[in-house]
């Protein structure tokens, strides 16, 4: 008898126990998925576009002959500063000094016939048939006469602007020759004045819209890591740079050339250094921003959406919002939220897969490490 009084004791108690179990499993919330979140909160956004390319002076001419010829006299060499006008290079002259000659001798003769042939026809003794085709004479040698002293005139090279001598592809004896419409000519040397420097950048399709003339940027030049030059932008190109229409079936993507114009120079520059720039696109103050990781385009009822997720009540909910301008961690909010609003921020795998109405539960935030 007690023996089953015992074992039905235990029985009850574990009966007991049980239910306790279960009471409070059903009264516990379900656990949610951990998330990372911050407030919505005023800050500032600076927007920048960022691209790679070289420098070159803002005046840089090319120097090509239009005559050929052979180098009989140079009088620069790389490095000299030279104002406009001045005689970089001679060729030799011999052959357009003679044509030269003979075209102004045909020329004079030209002109005293064509004189008395002009007295003559105005007494009326020659036809006016031979007055025109004297005239037609006189024209034709004074054209002749005209192309000589200009071939004359171009074996003497000079300075069209005052700069720096940067390159000399030519040497004294060597035969230059001038260009084509298929065939480009001979580049005898580059002036350039480096008082003022430009730094020509490729900007990728992607960002070029939010480029315009006038936005400030900062160039960093490679051969200078410790020094950047502040500049702006002068120009945005149309169409799409040369390298990029001459990019491969391997090499895809479309960039568009840019023309940032320093504000200041220095001795070291080199037309041809590589430089990085970081283009301001957009500055704003005091305006409502969130994590950009954060926002995401996703489906309400049939249509794409500018989202975030909130926290409310331990629970996600997706609430359509419209962003404006971002920079490289935070994004503008112009509606859709309001100060103090919590946001899912977190962890990306979390964040992508993460569902309307899906309980959660905040991370609590890393502790900062006391400064030594």
């Amino acid at each position: 008898m007690k023996r089953r009084t015992r074992t039905l004791l235990i029985i009850i108690a574990a009966v007991v126990v049980l239910g306790a179990l279960v009471v409070a499993n059903l009264a516990r919330k379900p656990e949610g998925v951990p998330v990372e979140t911050r407030a919505a909160a005023y800050g500032s956004i600076l927007s920048k576009v960022s691209a790679t390319g070289e420098l070159k002076a803002e005046a840089q001419v090319n120097l090509q002959a239009q005559v050929m010829g052979v180098v009989a006299r140079l009088y620069v060499k790389e490095g000299d500063r030279v104002r406009s006008g001045d005689v970089l290079l001679e060729l030799d002259r011999k052959s357009y000094e003679a044509a030269l000659v003979s075209a102004r001798s045909h020329y004079t003769q030209a002109r005293l016939s064509f004189a008395r042939l002009e007295s003559l026809h105005a007494a009326k003794l020659v036809s006016s048939e031979a007055w025109e085709a004297g005239q037609a004479a006189f024209d034709m040698a004074r054209a002749q006469f005209e192309q000589a002293q200009d071939q004359y005139d171009k074996t003497v090279l000079r300075a069209p602007i005052s700069g720096t001598v940067v390159q000399i592809n030519i040497k004294e004896g060597e035969t230059v020759i001038i260009g084509t419409m298929n065939n480009p000519g001979t580049v005898l040397m580059v002036i350039a004045d480096m008082s003022r420097m430009q730094a020509i950048v490729d900007v990728d399709e992607t960002d070029i819209v939010r480029v315009a003339t006038g936005q400030k940027a900062t160039v960093e030049v490679d051969a200078l890591p410790d020094t950047s030059f502040s500049g702006t932008v002068t120009r945005v190109g149309y169409m799409p740079s040369a390298q990029s229409l001459l990019s491969t079936a391997t090499v895809k993507g479309t960039t568009f050339e840019v023309e940032i114009t320093l504000d200041s120079t220095a001795p070291r520059l080199r037309p041809g250094m590589n430089v990085h720039a970081d283009i301001v696109t957009a500055e704003l103050d005091s305006v409502l921003t969130i994590p950009i990781q954060a926002a995401g385009r996703r489906d309400i009822e049939g249509r794409e959406t500018e989202t975030v997720f909130l926290v409310k009540d331990g629970k996600a909910v997706l609430t359509p919002v419209r962003t404006g301008k971002s920079s490289d961690s935070d994004i503008e909010v112009r509606e859709g939220l309001s100060p103090g609003d919590i946001v899912i921020t977190g962890p990306y795998k979390t964040l992508s897969k993460l569902e309307d109405g899906r309980r959660v539960t905040i991370k609590p935030a890393p502790e900062k490490k006391a400064s030594p």
